[in-house]
């Protein structure tokens, strides 16, 4: 049966050859292309890591070009889905950022997505991956 997986910003960051997880992304892109896994990401993501570039100073120009360049490296493996953000994956959120005050407001958003829609969360963050099986076992 196909996993479907939720991945999110790290993701994308680890499409960035230089990044020491990039392997760690091919990966999950050829298992999305050899139809092992349904690959989602987080509508979250792309609006998580235009705001770190924004604030490492990036201009609008290269924001847009990383964007296009991720955009265009993913769909070479596969056309992945993006769930919509809804207000209760909102609520949500804020519900899990009182409940583990670990979390940020995108990791909250990100693991809404997740338990909400049911997907497989594909985190680095073993701390973050715990906290989503923990709260779809509920």
């Amino acid at each position: 049966m196909l996993k479907d997986v939720l991945v999110e910003t790290g993701f994308l960051l680890a499409l960035n050859p230089k990044d020491k997880h990039h392997n760690w992304a091919l990966n999950i892109l050829r298992e999305a292309r050899a139809r092992k896994i349904m690959l989602y990401i987080s509508p979250a993501a792309p609006i998580e890591l235009s705001l770190i570039m924004k604030s490492k100073k990036y201009d609008e120009k290269d924001i847009y070009r990383v964007l296009e360049a991720l955009d265009s490296a993913i769909n070479r493996y596969i056309k992945p889905f993006y769930p919509s953000l809804e207000m209760r994956h909102i609520i949500y959120a804020a519900k899990l950022r009182m409940r583990y005050t670990e979390l940020g407001f995108f990791d909250s958003l990100h693991a809404s997505i997740a338990i909400k829609n049911n997907l497989i969360y594909y985190d680095l963050d073993e701390v973050l991956n715990s906290i989503v099986r923990r709260e779809m076992e509920r």
